[in-house]
């Protein structure tokens, strides 16, 4: 049986070029590169479509959607940690002195082990302090509520919003509404500089 080649509208074929197929949906026609890879238990290479555009009279408008692997991502936590370090009160990091941040990444790390802070910052170990670190996260809970209206248990909330580090990029997960209340609640920004 000899195989029919699809017949498209000569602006349709100006953009067929070699490596590419087309496939039609309803009315619009689409552009894709071809490839094949060998599939075990298959006798022949299987096809494999990378889309690239739709067709138009006019030519290839190519999709603007940006391809991110997916192989390699690490995800650590990230709206908890970000909001007591932005809502750290300057009376709880006084009497610390320049062992504030230091004691704050230990506290942060134990509330929530995967933390960010653990990939961002170097964490001394606990015993290189002499302090009571229970001790030191309900002093800094209770002076959060004091200023901010919200403590570390309430803030907990937020130990849903990831970091995800990707290749050479980083993403903030998705904010559900209750999470954006408490965020707008408290002036907390959970940008990426």
């Amino acid at each position: 049986m000899p195989v029919t080649e699809k017949k498209y509208p000569d602006w349709v074929q100006e953009q067929r070029v070699r490596g590419t197929t087309v496939k039609k949906k309803g009315d619009t026609y689409y552009l894709y590169k071809r490839t094949s890879r060998r599939v075990p238990g298959k006798k022949y290479p299987q096809p494999v479509d990378t889309y690239i555009g739709i067709i138009t009279p006019e030519g290839v408008i190519k999709s603007e959607k940006k391809k991110i692997s997916l192989s390699g991502i690490e995800v650590r936590e990230y709206g908890f940690s970000k909001a007591v370090w932005q809502l750290c009160p300057e009376g709880w990091k006084k009497p610390l002195g320049n062992d504030w941040e230091d004691v704050l990444s230990i506290i942060l790390w134990k509330w929530s082990p995967e933390t960010y802070l653990a990939k961002e910052r170097t964490l001394k170990p606990e015993q290189d302090f002499h302090y009571q670190f229970n001790v030191q996260a309900s002093s800094l809970s209770r002076r959060m509520y004091k200023e901010h209206g919200v403590g570390l248990q309430e803030l907990q909330v937020l130990k849903s919003i990831y970091l995800l580090y990707m290749e050479k990029e980083r993403a903030v997960s998705k904010i559900n509404q209750e999470q954006k209340l408490l965020l707008e609640k408290t002036g907390v920004e959970l940008s990426l500089c």
